[in-house]
Parts: C-alpha cells; structure tokens; sequence
C-alpha cells in the first residue's frame, strides 16, 4: 500500500464512474492555486506531488498506480494546495467534482475509504508541520 493509495473496491467504483486521461511527461494535473476540477486516479505512470520550490520540511512524492490525487481539495471544494507533475507518462481515470460527490452519496461506504484516505494525508501534514517547527527551534 502506497501513500494516499485507494483500495481495490474504491478503484473499480472510481474506475466505472471516471473518465480515461492520458497526459505525457511534464504535464500538470493541477498547481497550487488552481480551482479545483475533480479527483485523478493514477492507473498507470508517475505523478509527483508537493510545494512548488525547495522545501525540505514538505519533499515532494512520488506516486503511481492505484494513488488519489486533489481528493481533499475536491472534497473541500478549495483550490488545490499542491502541485501534481507527470513525470513518467500516465493514465488516469478523472471524476469531476460533482461525479465524485454523487458515487459517494450512492456508494456510503466509501465513505469510509476516503476518510482513512484524508487521515493517512493529514498524518503526513502533520508531521511536515513538525519538521518545520523544529528547524525552527
């Protein structure tokens, strides 16, 4: 299991209910700042994702097939907090915004899934925000 990682049910729902995407090397997903559109799944490839610039509190990952890219912003409806780069080309499944919220109110249980989703995220925040706090000491 990967960082930000989808079960195998929450996939195949994501799967049935997105759209294929194909993006080459050196495209973006989304950037910091943008309005959110909807949540990717990476199927195939390699997505980094992470704070534009060098920051060694918050380095940035990379993630590949089966991760869940802008789920908290989508969720939130906010713009999108990080910056997420093709850097080995990839296939995706995109859900809209509105999709994704319409699965979630069919499918309740998935709910769940996307909560421990949004923790394993909030957990690895945290401990960025530590980092930080103790270069800062």
């Amino acid at each position: 299991m990967g960082i930000l990682w989808a079960s195998d049910e929450l996939r195949t729902h994501l799967i049935a209910a997105g759209d294929p995407l194909h993006l080459s090397r050196g495209n973006y997903l989304f950037r910091r700042g943008d309005p959110v559109t909807g949540v990717f799944l990476i199927t195939n490839g390699v997505v980094r994702l992470g704070l534009e610039g060098d920051l060694p509190a918050f380095p940035w990952r990379n993630l590949g097939a089966g991760s869940l890219l802008g789920l908290p912003a989508t969720l939130s409806e906010a713009t999108y907090s990080l910056t997420a780069e093709v850097i080995d080309d990839a296939d995706l499944i995109f859900l809209p915004r509105q999709r994704l919220l319409d699965l979630l109110r069919q499918q309740h249980h998935l709910c769940f899934q996307i909560m421990n989703i949004l923790s394993e995220e909030l957990t690895e925040t945290r401990a960025a925000l530590a980092r930080v706090r103790k270069r800062g000491e």
